[in-house]
């Protein structure tokens, strides 16, 4: 009996014989509810860490009033809590457990699909942000060590050239960085969820 088959049976099976079905060979080689739960256990630190670096946005927008600083960071906060929603809903729409009212491979695809839409978009949008991240940074910066005002110290040109280098030289990199911890977080994840897929594509 095919993996497909055994999965399909759920919806027939009666509860004393739904363990032994879960237990088969077969389906418990593809079983991939230890893989959803890592994703979710993953998005959990993602929302978690999110929540942490918000406090953080707010506590220097309230520590330091100037507008400019907060100009960039209030936006940067906008994209994190964001980006903390987005995480939510697709951690909701994930689901703890892999449903038997579709096929396993339609689910397996769907999750799949899901995850990598969302983490594409993710630092899609990201690369929008990194730029106005690194400028506040950078006239936070130029404002604690100098001790002069923003337009003051901004109103040379050495120093526009400088914030352009930045910028230049971090985008690239928090882009680069973003996809390692993305790869980090979910890479083994969507790899599981491929060979899953292609292993029950092979049977039709």
């Amino acid at each position: 009996m095919s993996i497909e088959q055994n999965w399909n049976d759920m919806n027939t099976v009666g509860d004393a014989d739904f363990e032994n079905l879960l237990a088969s060979a077969q389906l418990s080689k593809l079983q991939s509810n230890g893989t959803l739960q890592k994703i979710r256990k993953n998005l959990r630190l993602n929302i978690y860490w999110g929540a942490v670096v918000c406090l953080l946005y707010v506590v220097i927008i309230c520590r330091y009033p100037l507008w400019q600083v907060q100009a960039a960071l209030g936006i940067v906060l906008a994209f994190s809590l964001w980006a903390i929603y987005s995480a939510w809903v697709e951690y909701k729409k994930l689901g703890p457990d892999i449903s038997a009212a579709n096929s396993l491979l339609d689910e397996l695809k769907r999750h799949h699909r899901s995850l990598q839409k969302w983490i594409a978009i993710q630092k899609r949008v990201a690369l929008f942000i990194y730029p106005i991240s690194a400028a506040g940074g950078f006239m936070l910066g130029g404002f604690i060590g100098s001790g002069k005002p923003v337009a003051v110290f901004m109103s040379k040109p050495i120093v526009v050239i400088i914030l352009l280098a930045v910028i230049a030289i971090l985008v690239p990199l928090c882009h680069l960085l973003a996809k390692w911890m993305f790869k980090l977080s979910f890479g083994k994840c969507l790899d599981k969820l491929g060979q899953n897929i292609r292993e029950l594509e092979a049977e039709k």
